[in-house]
């Protein structure tokens, strides 16, 4: 899984760090069904403040498409705690709605009696 991360107006080292160690922690069970992970962070109201921190986590499916989850909160690392949530969840449910559908059940086998000739 390889993990991207542009930020945009952020505390870029300790903000990247925290994101990959994040990611990789949240989605190391689903690690094989994701090539690659994509964040971005987005400083909407610019030095004005307030609820405006936008997180966007793009995951690219190995074979199964792309999911893009956007976020805002009051800072960066609640953005980011809610896209991963939101992330996680949604591959969960891609992946279960893009189950092949349960076989059927297969059938009982009526046996027929069988003369095993132990007549002497």
């Amino acid at each position: 899984m390889h993990i991207i991360v542009e930020t945009q107006g952020a505390d870029t080292q300790q903000l990247s760090t925290a994101s990959e160690q994040r990611l990789r922690f949240a989605l190391r069970r689903l690690a094989v069904f994701v090539d690659t992970v994509r964040v971005s962070y987005r400083d909407a109201n610019g030095p004005r403040g307030g609820v405006d921190k936008q997180c966007q986590v793009q995951l690219h499916l190995r074979g199964r498409g792309n999911i893009v989850v956007k976020t805002t909160a009051s800072d960066w690392y609640a953005a980011l705690q809610a896209a991963i949530r939101r992330a996680v969840g949604r591959v969960v449910k891609h992946l279960q709605q893009s189950r092949p559908p349960h076989a059927q059940p297969l059938k009982r086998l009526e046996l027929a009696p069988v003369d095993l000739g132990t007549s002497s």
